[in-house]
């Protein structure tokens, strides 16, 4: 039958709200709840701050970029700001996937200078969820951030080797 086929308007693939697309909202938004209910510790809900506020990095370049807004992917493994169909130069292309990893660096040491008197567990906690989150995407690994950056400077470096005189 048709419904077999396809998931039909009771569980949409995607669904987009202003510049979000959800991908699988019904799997994601079950999978978060099973996750929030079990997360005791409240680590899980710092780390999903962190990685928000990794996203707001890359938003807010690219807002100064381009005077936009992205569209932002959430999906089950996280958010993805979708840039395709963009003609990004490597230098715009660096800054916009350092933003992330540069946004989790600044509040690390922010907070670190903020609780180096009295560090509390919650407080080493929301160091930790960005510390994390940074260091993770700086990965050289597709998506991730450091891939980004390494195929922007990579393209950046063999574009002035071929542009240098012979």
């Amino acid at each position: 039958s048709a419904g077999m086929r396809g998931r039909g308007p009771a569980f949409p693939r995607r669904v987009r709200a202003g510049k979000f697309v959800f991908r699988d909202p019904l799997c994601t938004c079950a999978l978060l709840y099973i996750l929030l209910y079990f997360d005791g510790s409240g680590f899980l809900r710092l780390g999903l701050l962190a990685a928000a506020l990794h996203e707001c990095g890359h938003i807010a370049v690219f807002w100064l970029l381009f005077r936009r807004l992205p569209v932002v992917e959430v999906t089950m493994t996280g958010f993805c700001m979708r840039t395709a169909g963009l003609r990004l130069s490597p230098g715009r292309r660096f800054w916009l996937a350092a933003a992330g990893p540069g946004m989790n660096a600044l509040l690390a040491a922010v907070w670190c200078a903020r609780v180096s008197a009295r560090l509390t567990v919650g407080d080493a906690a929301f160091l930790a969820a960005n510390v994390l989150t940074g260091v993770f995407n700086l990965l050289p690994v597709p998506p991730l951030d450091g891939a980004q950056m390494l195929g922007a400077g990579w393209e950046a470096l063999t574009k002035k080797l071929q542009s240098a005189p012979k």
